[in-house]
């Protein structure tokens, strides 16, 4: 049982700071594979990279049953040649194992994945459910899948989000729903386990009532004290999406929800809030909105600082049609020079244009101007279009990588997709 406590922010919008945009020509993009219909199709989401080089993740289409598949790409053994696909497991559309998966891969210690799948499950509700991916005991053999937690419709949450799930070293799985719960507007939910095996799931808090979030959209991130944080797409003084934090319960005390920000109080603001979020040394929380930043509604980057009583947010950059609108799956922060990654899910400077890759600089004096480089313009027939995951960055190489859900081929009449590469950007 958990009690909210209704602290809604009011954060002052300071001064917008308008970075300045430029094309990048220098960097190469690569489309390293290109799905079709008799494999695999629609990939979605962030990619995973193990220390080999192999890029893990899920598609939502293809497979021996159509409806989706756990897949790993393989680089070449000689610098450019082809990437080699792996299907690692195709999902069922019958049984209680979930198919049409759509949250990125988390990976343990032991080399298994975990994720949730938006239909299957509980025969009745069809739901979605948590999976677990076990690897093979020899190399080469067969990977297996583990039902966790079927959702039932109810209290317990259904349709699960389209983002990871966060995992503890213990074994602790957080994640979130959309629907389900006691106003139907989603719940934050965790699974716990004592042998890996069997998990008992247990709803730390339902989002809907009066005006608190609505529709988690993002994953669930963990600080180091234990303390959950997310964004809804809905809800919130102006219903258009909060930033949450949740603290868990103890033995003696129960868990608490507070809603940090509201977005969505002027057009120039940020609304519709999705993906990740990234916290800097300072507690400032950086994140996209799918909406506002001006009348179109094209979408912002932002970064909410905290204060003594409230958040304040920034416009770090608010996206236009010709560099990209409506950005979806969060950032990547490159560590070593501080720039962040990202991708926006439509439009560029071609007619025929379906997003971008972007890159956004830190100013050289703090309160300064970021500088945002369209790294890459997708033209959708021909490299793919609408990507909707955040990027992956190899730290060994600089490289990054992505996945674009549609595109990428004419042949494929189910717009099939592409996974791309950036060198060096």
């Amino acid at each position: 049982m958990c009690v909210r406590i209704f602290t809604l922010r009011k954060a002052l919008l300071i001064l917008t700071v308008i970075a300045l945009s430029v094309v990048a020509n220098a960097q190469t993009m690569n489309t390293i594979y290109t799905f079709s219909e008799t494999t695999s199709f629609w990939p979605q989401g962030a990619l995973l990279e193990d220390g080999s080089g192999n890029l893990y993740g899920t598609t939502r289409g293809g497979g021996a049953y159509g409806v989706g598949t756990v897949m790993e790409l393989s680089p070449p053994a000689v610098s450019g040649g082809a990437w080699t696909l792996t299907t690692l497991y195709s999902f069922v559309p019958y049984g209680t194992g979930g198919y049409v998966p759509v949250s990125d891969l988390v990976k343990d210690q032991a080399g298994a994945f975990y994720g949730t799948t938006y239909l299957g499950g509980d025969p009745i509700c069809n739901c979605g459910v948590v999976y677990k991916l076990i690897p093979p005991t020899v190399k080469g053999g067969t990977w297996t899948e583990q039902q966790l937690y079927a959702f039932k419709g109810g209290s317990d949450g259904r349709l699960p989000a389209t983002a990871a799930l966060a995992l503890t070293t213990t074994g602790t799985l957080y994640g979130v729903t959309m629907r389900g719960g006691t106003w139907d507007s989603g719940v934050l939910y965790q699974l716990t386990t004592k042998n890996g095996i069997s998990y008992t799931e247990s709803v730390l808090y339902t989002f809907g009532d009066l005006a608190d979030g609505s529709t988690p959209s993002g994953p669930v991130m963990l600080d180091s004290t234990g303390k959950l944080y997310g964004v809804t797409s809905f809800g919130g003084a102006y219903n258009q999406g909060t930033l949450y934090k949740f603290v868990p319960p103890t033995s003696t005390t129960l868990g608490v929800e507070s809603i940090l920000y509201s977005f969505g109080a002027s057009t120039t603001t940020g609304s519709y809030p999705n993906g990740n979020l990234l916290f800097d040394a300072g507690g400032d929380i950086y994140g996209v909105t799918n909406g506002g930043g001006d009348a179109a509604g094209d979408g912002v980057v932002y970064m909410l600082a905290p204060t003594k009583t409230s958040y304040t947010e920034s416009i770090i950059y608010a996206f236009s049609t010709n560099y990209g609108t409506n950005p979806i799956g969060g950032l990547t922060w490159n560590h070593k020079t501080n720039q962040l990654y990202g991708t926006t899910s439509s439009k560029n400077m071609h007619p025929a244009g379906d997003g971008t890759v972007f890159k956004l600089s830190p100013p050289a004096v703090k309160g300064g101007a970021w500088t945002e480089t369209t790294e890459f313009q997708f033209t959708y027939k021909i490299n793919g279009g609408y990507p909707t995951g955040a990027v992956t960055l190899d730290t060994k190489t600089g490289d990054i990588y992505g996945t674009a859900i549609n595109g990428g081929v004419t042949s494929c009449d189910l717009f099939c997709g592409v996974i791309w590469q950036i060198v060096s950007p």
